[in-house]
């Protein structure tokens, strides 16, 4: 859009000549260029905060227990119990405050690190279970939220 606002002040400065449509043009491209990818952001976070409340709020502030076994990955929560093949998984990924386990199914298990009690036996167990399977482990250490 800063883009269509720019070349529409070109063109109504360079054919029209009128100038007070132009700056006008320049200027809404440059407030679009500088203020609306903020707006978006804290738009699309509060867009996911809400939906995240309002549709897992049952689930904050209980544990979950994954065991990997040799075949599975057995879940268990308060409420329910489920498996997953290891054989199912796609890749994992890795960024410094949580640890990503993508099923084929586009399901994903999302691990925080900081509940995790001993984090470098799962990474390694994860890192046993990649090469085996010959999928992917990425660790981004450098990544953050933007």
């Amino acid at each position: 859009m800063p883009l269509i606002y720019l070349v529409l002040g070109l063109s109504l400065f360079c054919f029209s000549y009128k100038i007070w449509s132009s700056v006008f043009c320049f200027v809404i491209a440059i407030v679009w260029y500088f203020i609306y990818p903020q707006w978006e952001k804290r738009h699309y976070v509060n867009h996911y905060r809400r939906f995240i409340k309002e549709n897992y709020q049952n689930r904050f502030g209980k544990s979950t227990i994954l065991e990997f076994t040799d075949v599975l990955i057995k879940v268990r929560d308060p409420v329910s119990e489920g498996s997953v093949l290891i054989t199912e998984l796609e890749e994992i990924n890795e960024i410094p405050t949580s640890i990503f386990i993508k099923i084929k199914t586009g399901q994903s298990f999302i691990l925080p690190k900081q509940e995790i009690i001993n984090i470098t036996t799962v990474r390694n167990r994860l890192k046993e279970i990649a090469v085996s399977l010959n999928i992917t482990y990425h660790f981004y250490d450098k990544w953050e939220w933007k």
